[in-house]
C-alpha cells in the first residue's frame, strides 16, 4: 500500500509539476504580448503628438490665407456683400425671368440665372444697391 500511496504522490508532484510549467511558459508569453501592446502604445502615442504638432502647422491662420491667395483667389468680403438674412427673398417671392443672366461660379462652371425678384421687392431696401440686371426687369 506505501508503494500505491508512493506512486500516485509521485504521478501528482510530476502532474503539478507540468501543470506549473505550462502556467509559467502561459506567463511568459502573455508578458511578452503585453510588453509589445505597451510598446505599440508608445508607438501610436508619439504618432498622435507628431501628427497634432503637424496639424498645429498645417492650420496657422497665416498659412493658410498665403495658400489662399496664391491658389484661390479668394479676396475678403466687401461690405456691399454683406446684407441680412431677412434682406434675401424667399424663393417664393422670386418669378421666372423671360431672359437669363450668364454667370461664372467660383468653381469656373458657367450657369444661367433666370429667377428675379418679382415688382413689388424691387424697392426693397436690401436689394436696392444690386446692379440692374440682376435686379431690374428683363
Amino acid at each position: 500500500m506505501t508503494v500505491k500511496l508512493g506512486l500516485a504522490s509521485l504521478s501528482i508532484a510530476v502532474l503539478a509539476a507540468c501543470a506549473l510549467f505550462a502556467m509559467k511558459d502561459q506567463v511568459r508569453r502573455l508578458e511578452g504580448e503585453l510588453r509589445d501592446l505597451r510598446e505599440a502604445a508608445g508607438d501610436e502615442v508619439v504618432a498622435i503628438d507628431r501628427l497634432e504638432t503637424e496639424w498645429a502647422i498645417l492650420n496657422q491662420p497665416g498659412r493658410i490665407a498665403r495658400l489662399a491667395a496664391a491658389h484661390v483667389g479668394l479676396q475678403p468680403a466687401q461690405p456691399g456683400q454683406i446684407m441680412r438674412i431677412d434682406d434675401i427673398p424667399l424663393r417664393s417671392e422670386l418669378e421666372l425671368g423671360s431672359r437669363s443672366l450668364q454667370v461664372v461660379l467660383p468653381s469656373g462652371e458657367e450657369t444661367s440665372l433666370r429667377l428675379k425678384p418679382r415688382a413689388r421687392l424691387l424697392n426693397h431696401p436690401g436689394l436696392s444697391d444690386l446692379p440692374a440686371q440682376v435686379g431690374g426687369t428683363p
